[in-house]
């Protein structure tokens, strides 16, 4: 299965005229078929896209990783730009979100048809050589990042945020590239779950924000150790990743590691 993957948002850029901000979003094209994953914090992916000469009023399907509102913010602007889009997630994405006191989760929901929105809970063929996984069971504690974050209940009280809203999706057949946005539930309980499903079966690529900016090195170790037992043929670090994180990867696994950033293609 050919694929090819374009981040048209990633917290950085290099090059002229495209523009980087604090989120992520990323358009695969099939043989047949166009996806989003994640929109980014604003309408910048739909500006950037049109530099790329990427229409996306032609895109099929829009996945949507969590709620946090740096993968969220451009919903409504791609709802306006694209009337034909399936958008793919959780039900619980909508749940309001915060980072301590400031919230972060999907804005303007009251103005979203909801017809267009197909909720999934169990892992879903979207398309041949396409799935997504929303059910990312935690099976290594410390490969969680949840500190800091909260949701809010029905009753009004806000209680640990654990992501239930997450997914991740894998692209390919006979080998495979896996997406994730931030990894909350963690990337090596990410691949643990894929690897559950499809034993045997080689990933080419790794690619995502594994939310360990700012983390203890423990934290990555705990990533790098898994990754020796089994690794991707390419790792694509970006977004909540960490620069400071980008050259602990490059340190240990060379050029089988490069950054996403904004505008890069697969």
């Amino acid at each position: 299965m050919n694929y090819k993957i374009t981040t048209l948002v990633e917290n950085c850029v290099y090059g002229r005229k495209l523009q980087a901000e604090h989120g992520l979003s990323l358009y695969i094209e099939t043989a047949e078929h166009k996806l989003l994953f994640d929109t980014g914090a604003s309408d910048l992916f739909i500006r950037n896209a049109r530099l790329l000469h990427i229409d996306l009023r032609e895109v099929d399907y829009l996945v949507l990783s969590h709620g946090h509102s740096d993968h969220t913010g451009g919903l409504r602007h791609f709802l306006e730009l694209n009337t034909i889009a399936t958008v793919v997630c959780k039900r619980s994405i909508f749940s309001p979100k915060f980072k301590d006191d400031r919230e972060n989760g999907i804005k303007h929901t009251e103005t979203f048809d909801l017809s267009r929105f197909r909720f999934i809970d169990q892992w879903t063929e979207l398309l041949p050589g396409v799935v997504l996984f929303p059910s990312i069971k935690i099976e290594d504690k410390e490969d969680t990042h949840f500190e800091r974050f909260f949701v809010q209940q029905d009753d009004g009280n806000k209680i640990p945020d654990t992501f239930e809203d997450e997914l991740a999706a894998l692209v390919g057949d006979e080998s495979f590239s896996v997406l994730s946005a931030c990894s909350h539930r963690g990337i090596t309980n990410i691949l643990r779950t894929i690897r559950n499903a499809f034993p045997g079966l080689p990933c080419e690529l790794l690619l995502g924000g594994f939310h360990i900016h700012n983390a203890e090195e423990q934290k990555y170790h705990v990533i790098s150790d898994y990754l020796r037992r089994y690794m991707p043929r390419q790792i694509g670090v970006c977004h909540c990743t960490g620069v400071d994180k980008y050259a602990f990867f490059c340190k240990d696994f060379g050029d089988r590691v490069f950054y996403n950033h904004t505008g890069r293609v697969i």
